[in-house]
Order: structure tokens, then sequence, then C-alpha cells
């Protein structure tokens, strides 16, 4: 009987030991499956990576674009550490002493930084308010002619003054409303009137850079709206045709509503500049009988870096560069939520 006992109590082992997996099997079958997890590679990441190889030879052509970028754009960020800092030329940015906020209160305590804030915001203003709606309004003008030759001859009369430097189209500007022997003086003078100094009267600096804006930078504008336009479906336009809707109706029914996102877009952009004026026309067509109506952030700007005296000007003109970047940046923000509360485009997410 306790041999029989033994017997199965053996048995009863063995089964139990031939039930249970190998310790080298459980090992391989590890392996085998953390193997397999390292391979596994996300289907988003795959398909990827399989694009950008069948793609390789554009991103290819593209990293001189981001080589430049980074150089120019990005490498020369450090440098804005020099806003809370005096600006030592033999130390070098990183090693100028730090002096905390004392340029930000140097400059926020004179009196032009206001001036210059706010002539900045209203030649902005009129910028959006005016030179913005005339690219679209032109573009959808351009896409009602019919003759083809006609259209490319006006768009191409349209793009020219773009390519025109602002030091020329200033001089330009200079020359017609010259006091002396400008054209249209010339004009006020044959019908009767006196002369009249346009270049140095405040009240019409406004109206003489918003018409040279728009005559410079307008057709050029239009480029981006007039492709948005030609990417529209033209069997929108038939059956609307077919329906009985006029050319008025094929414009506000189907042009610009489908170039909106295009448009808010754009104005996204512009509103996030509202404190860059433009330079170069300020710089071209002001003098200093106009500072009161003409000084913006950048030619105020310009101003401390030549003539600052106590050789920190560099400092300076970083302190309020990033004062002016921080404005932007907020209403670049603002805007984008403003414009995805009214219409559901915004710059960010556009579906």
């Amino acid at each position: 009987m306790f041999e029989h006992r033994k017997t199965k109590t053996a048995a009863s082992e063995e089964s139990a030991l031939e039930s249970l997996p190998s310790a080298a099997q459980t090992k391989t079958d590890g392996g085998a499956e953390t193997a397999s997890k390292k391979k596994k590679i996300p289907p988003w990441l795959r398909n990827l990576g399989r694009r950008m190889f069948r793609a390789r030879h554009i991103y290819l052509m593209l990293i001189p674009v981001l080589v430049v970028y980074i150089v120019y754009s990005y490498v020369p960020m450090y440098g804005i550490v020099l806003a809370w800092k005096e600006w030592r030329p033999k130390y070098g940015i990183l090693g100028s002493p730090w002096i905390g906020w004392e340029n930000f209160e140097t400059l926020f305590s004179q009196q032009m930084l206001p001036r210059a804030i706010r002539n900045t915001v209203i030649i902005s203003a009129l910028k959006l308010l005016i030179c913005f709606p005339l690219p679209i309004l032109i573009a959808l003008l351009l896409n009602e002619l019919t003759s083809r030759k006609f259209k490319k001859t006006v768009q191409t009369c349209m793009y020219l003054p773009n390519f025109i430097s602002w030091v020329i189209l200033g001089g330009i500007v200079k020359m017609l409303l010259s006091m002396d022997d400008g054209l249209f003086n010339n004009i006020i003078v044959a019908c009767g009137g006196d002369r009249i100094s346009f270049l140095t009267n405040p009240a019409a600096f406004y109206p003489i850079l918003i018409l040279s804006e728009i005559w410079k930078s307008t057709g050029w504008g239009t480029i981006i709206y007039t492709a948005a336009i030609a990417g529209i479906d033209p069997t929108l336009y038939e059956a609307a045709k077919i329906d009985g809707c006029k050319r008025g109706g094929l414009i506000f029914r189907i042009t610009l509503p489908m170039i909106l996102p295009v448009c808010t877009v754009m104005f996204i952009m512009q509103l996030s500049n509202i404190m860059n004026a433009g330079f170069d026309p300020v710089y071209n067509l002001y003098n200093k009988n106009l500072y009161e109506t003409a000084d913006i952030i950048d030619t105020y700007v310009y101003r401390l870096f030549t003539e600052s005296k106590g050789g920190n000007g560099y400092a300076l003109s970083t302190a309020v560069n990033f004062f002016k970047t921080v404005i932007n940046f907020c209403f670049l923000i603002a805007g984008n939520i403003i414009t995805k509360k009214i219409n559901g485009y915004s710059m960010f997410t556009i579906d």
C-alpha cells in the first residue's frame, strides 16, 4: 500500500512538471515578445517615413532654407539678453554686466517713446483699414476680366512698383511733391493757387504715406488672393449659374466664402505686425519737421542706435524691440482667438 501511494505521488509530480514550460522555452518566448515590442513601429511614424523618403529630393532642397533661418533668425536670438545688460564691446553680449530693468525704465521715462508708439499704432491701423482690403477687391475685379491678355497686362503693371526700392520710390514722391518744381505744385499754380509745402506739413504725411504704400504694395498683395481664387472648383460656378445666380451673387456667395480662410490668415498676420509700421517708407519720406506725426518705433530705435552718446544704444534698441515683439505676439494670439470666434477660421486651425 505504501509503494502504491509513492508511485501515485511520483506520477502526479511528473504530470505537473510536464505541464510547466521549460525555463529555456520561457526565456526564448520572453525574448521574442520583447523583440517584437521593440520592432513594432507606430503606423503614423512608418507612413511619415515613407512619405519623407518619397519626397527626399524636396527635403534636400529645403536644407539651405533651414540653414539660413537657423543661422540668421534663431542663432542671434541669444542677443535678446542685451535688453537687461549694459553694453560694453570689450566684454561682448554675454560678458556685459547685468543691470536688470534699468534699460526699460530709461526708455519709458522719455517723452519720445509714447509719441512713437502712438504714431506706430495710427499708421498700422490706417494700413489695416485701407491697404488690407484693397488687394482682395482688386483680385476679385481681376477675376471678372474675360480677356486673358488684358488681365496679364494689368497684373504686370500692378506688380512692377513692388520691385522698386523704397529709396527710389521715396525720391519719386519727393520730386512730385516738391515745393519749388514739383508736378502737383505746378498744377496748383497753373490753376491759380499758391504752392504748398507737402513734405513739411504734418497733416499731409499720413495721406502721402498711405497712397505710396498702396501704389507700391497693393498689386503684389493680390497674388495670394488671385491664387486662392484660381483654386476654387469651377463646378461651383456652373451650378450657381444653372440656379440663376448673377455675377454679384457668384462673388458674394461663392468666391468670397471660399477665400475667407486665406483672408483670415492674412488679417491675423497683419494684425500681429501692428507695432511694425514699416521703417523703409517712413524713413524715406519723413524729416525733422514731421517727427510729431511720422516718428515711429522703428525710426526711434534707429536714432537710439545712431545717436546714443553713452554707448548703450545697442541695449536700449534691443529693449524697445523686445517690447514691440511682446505686443505683436499678444495681438497675434488675440486676433487668432477673435477670428476663430467670429467665423470659425483661424491661423492655426483651418478646417
